[in-house]
């Protein structure tokens, strides 16, 4: 989903329009990188946290609609999200 919402400015542009109103301070979307230390758990609390503007943003562009996470990818997340919480 990152890569599609930041493949362009005007893509990652929609993103943060869909925001808009919404919520008090606007983001993006964080890539997962290997060498930074709770990466994965960072990027996954951001996607989770932005899910409705994600979705709303991936409808405009039916090519990635297939990338939107189903109900059951969903709870997966959450699964491994209170996995990776730190003590």
């Amino acid at each position: 989903m990152r890569i599609a919402v930041g493949a362009s400015p005007q893509r990652r542009q929609h993103f943060i329009e869909t925001q808009n109103n919404r919520i008090k301070i606007t983001t993006t979307l964080l890539y997962d990188v290997n060498t930074w230390w709770n990466s994965t758990l960072n990027m996954l609390e951001r996607s989770v946290r932005l899910q409705e503007f994600t979705k709303d943003c991936l409808q405009t562009y039916a090519e990635f609609t297939p990338l939107w996470s189903s109900p059951e990818e969903l709870r997966q997340i959450e699964s491994i999200l209170e996995v990776l919480q730190p003590i």
